[in-house]
């Protein structure tokens, strides 16, 4: 979910929630100056909440007076694999996917501009494209998650509607020339979309017929755990 950006927050627990969704992996460390200017919130303000995030856990101040995240964040997250029934489910879809299929195989969400992988399998690991759970990549880099997921949760135009048409995407070469992926979204059962799940391997070894055929393994996976590539009508 995309949260609305047009205004600072004004309630307490908002500020600070704002703030910890500055941090992502291509910016894990942030001075006091570099949150004033994404937030628009003022120094003092700021402050103040990172005094509460630091002495939650959730945040720490380094050396040089910057921030960075703190080990609260890791004991939510383990708390979250362990506890959702999602996750388990799309991450036994996973493995018989890619046991299958003998590719990397990944799942993401969208978070404001970025790709989150909430799962992935634990066997291919080609280093050229490995994504650990957790990462973030953003949306404007292109691939074929992002593609999809861009398809589904920004407003209409001809390229999403033809995405969704064919509830999937092909791309080769858009973040690494080496690699070609499909990626197919992802439906619970009451037709709410999930995000994405995408298989990703060597261009070389990797046609189109074989990226479709893998897409239809993965719908086939899918609806053994109760999700579905496609909305409900």
């Amino acid at each position: 979910m995309t949260p609305p950006r047009d205004l600072p927050p004004t309630g307490v627990l908002e500020r600070g929630l704002l703030l910890l969704s500055l941090f992502t992996q291509q910016t894990p460390v942030l001075q006091l100056k570099d949150l004033s200017a994404a937030s628009g919130l003022d120094k003092a303000t700021i402050l103040r909440a990172l005094k509460t995030l630091v002495a939650w856990g959730y945040l720490e101040k380094r050396p040089d007076g910057s921030y960075s995240p703190g080990p609260a964040n890791l004991r939510m997250a383990a708390i979250y694999r362990q506890t959702s029934n999602f996750v388990r489910r799309i991450e036994g879809a996973i493995v018989s996917i890619s046991d299958a299929i003998g590719q990397t195989t990944s799942f993401f969400v969208r978070s404001n501009g970025e790709r989150v992988c909430l799962a992935r399998d634990n066997v291919h690991r080609d280093f050229r494209y490995f994504i650990e759970v957790g990462a973030t990549v953003p949306l404007a880099d292109g691939g074929a998650a992002a593609r999809l997921l861009l398809a589904y949760t920004d407003p209409d135009s001809p390229a999403h509607a033809k995405i969704r048409s064919e509830a999937r995407y092909i791309s080769r070469g858009e973040r690494n020339r080496h690699l070609a992926s499909v990626a197919v979204p992802v439906f619970e059962g009451d037709g709410t979309f999930l995000g994405t799940l995408t298989i990703t391997g060597m261009a070389a070894d990797l046609d189109d017929e074989t990226l479709l055929r893998f897409s239809r393994i993965a719908a086939d996976e899918l609806a053994r755990v109760g999700l579905s590539v496609a909305a409900s009508r």
